[in-house]
């Protein structure tokens, strides 16, 4: 919208600079044109003088000589018609007296009328400059007297004077743009406000308002409707994470009193009743772990933490080391690390619990005698932390939905989960700006990448 907004301004200030320019260049142009003119007709009124004097033959041999003198000195040819119309003398014989522009001339003087103005001759028109002065006597037109008069000196001078212009007019037009990227700045800043606070609220922090008071009332006006809508779409969500972490916490005493009386059945129950209460049992346990998941999401939903520089590698190979002994004990072969330094933006225990998830997913689906491996990519601003193993992994058409809530694949429905566990890390790195990608392995496997925003180097060095 800025760039549209400084495209109609500079057009009109463009065709504001052009309507000024070229009146200045063209009146700068007639001025030196009548004052040549000027020159020109004060000349020919002396010279009709000297024809309407001559009467004799020799007086026309004498004006005959005045005017190759005239011509010698100022490059200036005459010609003397008669009613005809045709030359009776000329300073010297040319092609151009036959000119239509020289004959319209010389019709306006033998009909008594003078060209006060002229023909504009602009510096790209290459034409004389013509004069023609009636010859009277007594009051009677006996003819017309014309000199063509050569224009470089004219054409040169109006080159230069649109030259002149056209570099002034260039100029104002530089400084009209950088006026109008200013207006147009000042008059969008309201709108880019608000189309920034839009935008962080949209990507989830939901802090996010429009702040000042500037910008015309309507603007005021949908900046202040998008701060009560975002104030109360804050507390509509906070309301719901309050009610999941509410609902998760009262749920969990009535839960452990409900497992404690299950594990109490097991010495009344009847022989042959065993396998129903170890079902019973392992349901009560499998709803304990989706209360413990659904707090971590509320957890997760509703405190994103502020970002730090942190030691990506050195996180890393901590949780390594933390789920080595589980690796051990299924004799499951885990490859990477130590890793070399790398460091990103993003909260610290947000990383860890991102990283455990994806960790506990991989050591849970592959089987015994597979291995797991974890390698640590920087590509361009990214950050990618891959982990990857020999599971039965996922079908295509099912790569997609591995961060919806409560989502499970129909294949591992006997695999010990709740469906939450890449729901919390794709929700924690999307706080920061991170992302969760899945895909497939060429061994049969899944590979999870956490993708983070890398820190830069420069900073890293100070």
């Amino acid at each position: 919208m800025r760039a549209r907004l400084r495209a109609v301004l500079v057009l009109l200030m463009a065709a504001v600079v052009t309507a000024l320019s070229a009146p200045l260049a063209a009146s700068r142009i007639d001025v030196e044109q009548q004052t040549m003119l000027t020159d020109r007709r004060d000349d020919a009124r002396r010279l009709v003088s000297m024809a309407e004097a001559a009467t004799t033959g020799a007086d026309r041999i004498s004006l005959l000589t005045d005017f190759r003198r005239y011509e010698q000195v100022h490059g200036v040819r005459v010609a003397l018609f008669d009613l005809t119309p045709a030359v009776r003398l000329a300073s010297s014989d040319t092609a151009r007296w036959a000119d239509p522009d020289v004959r319209e001339h010389v019709a306006m003087a033998l009909s008594g009328h003078r060209d006060v103005t002229g023909t504009r001759i602009l510096p790209w028109q290459s034409r004389d400059l013509v004069v023609a002065e009636p010859v009277t006597r007594d009051g009677d037109v006996l003819g017309a007297l014309v000199t063509l008069s050569p224009t470089q000196h004219l054409r040169h001078t109006g080159g230069v004077v649109v030259g002149v212009v056209a570099v002034a007019a260039l100029l104002t037009l530089a400084c009209c743009v950088a006026v109008a990227s200013r207006i147009a700045s000042w008059v969008l800043r309201p709108i880019g406000l608000l189309d920034r606070a839009a935008h962080e609220f949209g990507s989830g922090r939901l802090t996010a308002r429009v702040v000042g008071e500037s910008g015309p009332p309507e603007l005021r006006r949908l900046a202040a409707s998008f701060n009560d809508m975002a104030t109360r779409v804050e507390a509509a969500i906070d309301r719901q994470r309050r009610f999941v972490a509410d609902a998760s916490h009262q749920l969990r005493n009535p839960l452990g009193a409900l497992q404690l009386r299950i594990d109490q059945l097991e010495f009344a129950l009847r022989p042959g009743h065993e396998e129903d209460h170890e079902h019973v049992r392992t349901e009560a346990k499998r709803l304990g772990h989706i209360l413990d998941d659904l707090l971590r999401l509320a957890r997760a939903d509703a405190s994103a933490g502020e970002p730090a520089l942190v030691e990506v590698s050195a996180i890393v190979d901590e949780r390594l080391l933390a789920w080595a002994p589980l690796a051990r004990n299924r004799r499951i072969t885990v490859t990477g690390g130590p890793h070399d330094p790398a460091y990103a933006w993003f909260e610290p225990t947000a990383l860890s619990t991102s990283l455990d998830v994806v960790l506990d997913n991989a050591l849970k689906f592959t089987p015994r005698g597979g291995a797991v491996s974890i390698r640590i990519r920087r590509d361009d601003d990214e950050l990618a932390i891959a982990v990857s193993d020999t599971g039965p992994g996922l079908e295509r058409d099912e790569l997609a939905r591995v961060t919806d809530r409560f989502w499970r694949s129909p294949r591992h429905q006997n695999v010990a989960g709740t469906g939450l566990g890449l729901s919390i890390a794709s929700e924690l790195l999307r706080q920061h700006g991170g992302r969760v990608e899945v895909e497939p392995t060429e061994r049969g496997g899944l590979t999870v990448r956490l993708v983070l925003r890398a820190a830069d180097h420069g900073l890293i060095a100070r």
